[in-house]
C-alpha cells in the first residue's frame, strides 16, 4: 500500500518555488516586521529585500505563524490526499514557529510529525 506524505515547512527554508511545486511542498510564511510594516515573508517581502534591509541596518524582526495557519496547511494536505505530514521548521531555540506547528499538529486530521 502506497502512502502519500506531505511536506510542510516555513518561509525560512527559502526553497525555490519550482522545487516546492515539483515536490508539493507547502511553506507557511512568517511575518517580517520592517520598521512599522508587517509583511508576509515570501509574498509581501522577498528574501532579497529582507537581506537589503538588514544590510542597511533597518529594524527587522519576525513573528511566528499562528497555530491556525499551520492547522489550515495540515487540513489542506489531508484534503489533497496526504496520509501523513512531515513538518520541518527552524529550531525552537530561535522562534516560536516550532511550538505553533506542534500545537496545530495535535488536532490535525492526519498524523503530523514536527
Amino acid at each position: 500500500m502506497s502512502r502519500h506524505v506531505a511536506i510542510v515547512t516555513d518561509s525560512t527554508a527559502y526553497l525555490p518555488r519550482p522545487t516546492m511545486e515539483r515536490h508539493g511542498i507547502t511553506a507557511v510564511p512568517l511575518t517580517v516586521v520592517l520598521g512599522d510594516r508587517a509583511l508576509e515573508e515570501g509574498t509581501e517581502i522577498s528574501a532579497r529585500s529582507l537581506a537589503l534591509a538588514l544590510q542597511k541596518r533597518h529594524s527587522v524582526t519576525t513573528s511566528r505563524p499562528s497555530p491556525e495557519v499551520f492547522a489550515a496547511a495540515y487540513r489542506a494536505a489531508a484534503e489533497g490526499g496526504a496520509d501523513a505530514v512531515v513538518s520541518l521548521h527552524l529550531s525552537s531555540e530561535f522562534s516560536g514557529t516550532y511550538d505553533a506547528a506542534q500545537l496545530a499538529a495535535k488536532d490535525a486530521p492526519v498524523p503530523v510529525r514536527v
